[in-house]
This record gives structure tokens, C-alpha cells and sequence, in this order.
């Protein structure tokens, strides 16, 4: 999975920016990119928000994709630009303690 790792209060401020982004266009807040908190790993206590090639992709309103909104650039920046995506094992958003089926 290719995303970033960060904090939680960070997380919430890029959600919030995402939905700032539509919102203030009048848009309703119809898109995000999901928060999974990491349990296994370097990472535990940190969350991941999935941002692949094909998220940024994704069309959204009237042929638009994430990358076209300007707020874009500003929240990948948060993250530390796309060169800090890694590449996390599934495994690590797995909650050991969630009841098996």
C-alpha cells in the first residue's frame, strides 16, 4: 500500500483540508483518502493515509482529479512531498485484538 505515515492531529488536518477543498467551492464533501492507525511495526501509534498513483488519479467533479485542486500541493507538502510515500505492508493496519471471523 502506497501512502503516507504520519501523526494522527496531522491526519485530521489533511482530512479537513480535503474537505475544505470542496466545500468551499460549494461542492458537497463527496471524496477522501481513508486514516488507518498502524499497529504493527516501526510506525505503531502513527496512521497511514493511502495516496497512490491511482488515488491521485481518481476523477472526481467535472473531469477533475485530486492533483487539479490547488490545496493539493499545499497537503502533500504537509506530508512531505510525494517523495515520502512508502510502500506499507497491509499487515501493519491490521488490529491484532479485532475478533476473527
Amino acid at each position: 500500500m502506497i501512502g503516507f505515515i504520519t501523526t494522527p492531529a496531522t491526519a485530521d488536518a489533511i482530512l479537513a483540508g480535503i474537505e475544505q477543498a470542496q466545500t468551499s467551492r460549494g461542492l458537497p464533501h463527496y471524496w477522501t483518502v481513508g486514516k488507518y492507525p498502524i499497529y504493527t511495526g516501526e510506525h505503531v501509534g502513527k496512521v497511514f493515509l493511502p495516496f497512490d498513483d491511482a488515488m491521485m488519479a481518481t476523477v472526481l467533479h467535472r473531469g477533475l482529479t485530486p492533483v487539479d485542486f490547488p490545496e493539493f500541493a499545499q497537503l502533500v507538502g504537509v506530508l512531505g512531498g510525494l517523495d515520502a510515500r512508502i510502500d506499507l505492508a497491509p499487515q501493519a493496519i491490521i488490529d491484532p485484538d479485532a475478533p476473527t471471523l
